[in-house]
């Protein structure tokens, strides 16, 4: 497998829930594939089936552990690119003539974002200073040289979207993550709020819904799964109604004018609008702290008051002085365009000083 050409890989390791992940990277890694040549590595054949149709990268499929060493030794890439955190990630880490590099596919507050798997990369990419600080306060042996922040490249593409509508009209976007892999990540709404939320805002002509849960809600959790059919069923019932599946969320962010969120990376990014939210809190969370100063929290307490608060925050939006500074925390302060040129050039400076490192090895 002769891929020379190519001097960074993109290693994905996921099933088709997660195709999700791939989408995300898309355009930031088209921008760096115009400078480095990048060959998406995929473990998975029905994910590989799906991006040959859709996708403009090279791409090889690997079934298992031994082609994936032939593939790094027959071409000694510069970097790999992770973006996500499966455990078939620590097999591409063998490789040690190049640099790792985590991305992930968005930050949040889920305990997987400060995981000691973040130590095995060379570098992890944040997007601001709450990405490192997060790694801070609970990494026992924190090494700050290892985290760079980048910002968001994905916020450099968002398409404004249009839907049809009257003046009167609210856009209200409802955007649950899923249960998890096990039950401290456990942060999806649907079971607990999703039905009642949906048929509340679907009672007002005025509010137009857009639902757009996370593609793999419903794979482990049996109440998730009928919680998340039963909401699907009354979309289809409602002309006021739609629902998202492999769009990318960011694209809705201009049209809505209130959201309603789990724990989940859409909501950091959803501070890109400045826009009023709520936040639905299934499990006590201290890292969510705070994010919650930008948005207010529905949880069981108020959840029969959720329709009031949501029309009191459109109408005054009561968290938007302390919101600009959680986002200047989250996010950073990047112009259009900026994160995305701090993201190549990152990437081309520690290809320049791997091919150093490996060329005076050869000496």
């Amino acid at each position: 497998m002769n891929y020379k050409n190519c001097e960074i890989v993109a290693y994905f390791c996921g099933g088709i829930n997660s195709y999700y992940q791939i989408k995300q990277w898309q355009k930031p890694f088209e921008e760096l594939n115009k400078k480095h040549k990048l060959l998406y590595v995929i473990t998975d054949y029905e994910v590989y089936l799906h991006f040959i149709k859709e996708q403009v990268f090279e791409v090889v499929y690997i079934q298992d552990f031994t082609n994936l060493i032939e593939l790094y030794q027959e071409n000694e890439f510069s970097i790999t690119l992770y973006i996500n955190n499966s455990l078939k990630n620590f097999q591409a880490l063998r490789y040690s003539r190049g640099y790792h590099i985590h991305l992930n596919h968005g930050e949040s507050e889920k305990e997987s974002m400060r995981s000691n798997q973040s130590q095995a990369y060379d570098y992890i990419f944040t997007v601001g200073q709450r990405g490192v600080d997060r790694y801070a306060e609970y990494l026992l042996n924190f090494n700050s040289e290892k985290f760079i922040k980048v910002g968001r490249p994905q916020l450099d593409f968002i398409n404004q979207l249009e839907i049809k509508k009257n003046k009167k009209q609210r856009v209200i976007l409802y955007a649950p993550t899923w249960e998890a892999t096990h039950p401290s990540m456990n942060y999806t709404s649907v079971p607990l709020y999703g039905v009642t939320l949906v048929k509340e805002i679907l009672k007002n002509k005025n509010n137009i819904l857009i639902y757009k849960p996370h593609s793999a809600l419903g794979t482990r959790d049996e109440d998730a799964l009928s919680a998340n059919n039963e909401i699907l069923q009354i979309i289809s019932q409602s002309s006021n109604a739609y629902y998202m599946g492999e769009d990318d969320i960011n694209d809705v962010f201009t049209l809505v004018d209130f959201a309603f969120f789990d724990n989940t990376s859409v909501m950091i990014d959803y501070l890109y609008t400045n826009k009023p939210a709520a936040y639905m809190e299934v499990l006590e969370d201290q890292s969510i702290n705070e994010l919650r100063k930008a948005f207010k929290t529905i949880d069981r307490k108020n959840f029969e008051n959720f329709i009031e608060i949501m029309e009191d925050e459109i109408l005054n939006d009561t968290n938007k002085k302390a919101r600009k500074k959680v986002k200047e925390y989250y996010l950073g302060n990047y112009k259009k365009g900026e994160s995305t040129k701090i993201f190549i050039n990152k990437i081309s400076e520690y290809i320049k000083i791997r091919n150093k490192k490996v060329k005076n090895l050869k000496k």
